[in-house]
């Protein structure tokens, strides 16, 4: 920050630390420390400001006394405050420091549905290719999903099909968007209805639309 911010911050940042310092258990010699390096850099800084006045040996002797202090007010921050339970968020906002995001932002929302592709293997096993629209061949994931999440029924052949994803009472998920799925070698001859998404499972939660149903006789 310029030299002008920077000497209104410490001011705050000072006044804050010196009044809180015991409640917070910041040890008496580093509040020291930091209140003899303010006591330094402070007239410094006022005749660096006087354009007038100042000389060459002025402005450096302002510049190291800053980087020594800010430095020093830093390593307070970080081994002090920064994760000291007793020090609330909104207590290092007035201190002017800044408060990480605890929780990740959201990416794009997922808005398409894989493009799923399905074969019978053999022993109950049955391959699952998943796509986006632009790879028209290779098997890909969403950039934004970090799973294909799925459910499924094995149904008779002439049974009524699912008419959406809460009707099948399986379901997991995969990370990869070429995977065998194993439904067992007992449910031979049986249909496998499917549908499939899209999903990171990571806070916060993305869902993509449930694909159309798929369907493929288990071998």
């Amino acid at each position: 920050m310029g030299d002008d911010n920077f000497f209104n911050w410490q001011g705050n940042f000072m006044d804050i630390l010196t009044d809180k310092a015991e409640d917070w258990e910041v040890p008496a010699g580093t509040v020291t420390a930091l209140t003899t390096l303010q006591t330094a850099y402070e007239p410094l800084y006022h005749k660096a400001q006087n354009k007038t006045t100042r000389t060459r040996a002025d402005v450096l002797a302002h510049r190291q006394a800053r980087e020594a202090y800010e430095k020093a007010i830093r390593k307070c921050a970080k081994s002090y405050l920064m994760n000291n339970p007793l020090v609330l968020d909104t207590d290092r906002t007035n201190l002017g420091l800044t408060v990480a995001d605890k929780e990740p932002s959201p990416g794009a929302p997922i808005t398409e549905a894989p493009i799923i592709g399905l074969k019978g293997l053999s022993g109950g096993e049955i391959e699952v290719r998943c796509r986006v629209d632009s790879d028209k061949t290779m098997c890909s994931m969403h950039p934004d999903a970090n799973v294909v999440d799925y459910r499924y029924i094995l149904a008779e052949s002439g049974d009524v099909a699912p008419s959406k994803a809460a009707d099948c009472p399986k379901g997991d998920s995969q990370p990869k968007a070429k995977f065998v799925l194993k439904v067992g070698e007992e449910y031979a001859g049986k249909r496998f209805y499917g549908f499939f998404r899209w999903l990171n499972n990571k806070r916060p939660r993305q869902e993509g639309p449930w694909s159309g149903i798929k369907t493929v006789i288990v071998p």
